[in-house]
């Protein structure tokens, strides 16, 4: 995350899920809050792809995950399928200023990085402060 955040200092949830410290330190409630906020509002994410292949997913108030270029690669597939099945909320529609697909790769990839965040926000486990 690291490499992908500039050197920003984080906190690292079990599941993949980072809070990006902007302007001060945050203490573990305060990024708990943070990324569960995501959750309360409307849903919307943006993807970065990065020369190595990998995906870079954030959210509004600073909270993002990363894909792995080589899980999505593997198992394209069954993510497509469990995105179209289970990744979006009941009245939720994609909107997205790609097309083709790059942008069904990047609703696969926000997707999955968001039912991560969701499992994070169930789980609140810090793995990891980077300063």
């Amino acid at each position: 995350m690291r490499k992908y955040l500039a050197g920003s200092a984080f906190t690292l949830y079990s599941h993949g899920s980072c809070v990006v410290w902007v302007g001060a330190e945050l203490s573990v409630a305060e990024a708990n809050d943070r990324l569960r906020a995501v959750t309360l509002q409307d849903p919307d994410f943006k993807v970065r792809r990065h020369i190595d292949g990998n995906l870079l997913v954030t959210f509004k108030g600073g909270v993002g995950g990363l894909l792995s270029g080589r899980l999505l690669a593997d198992n394209i597939e069954s993510l497509r399928r469990d995105a179209l099945t289970f990744g979006m909320l009941p009245s939720e529609k994609l909107v997205s200023s790609r097309h083709g697909d790059s942008e069904e790769l990047d609703m696969i990839a926000g997707l999955y990085v968001r039912a991560q965040l969701y499992r994070d926000v169930d789980d609140l486990e810090v793995v990891a402060i980077s300063r």
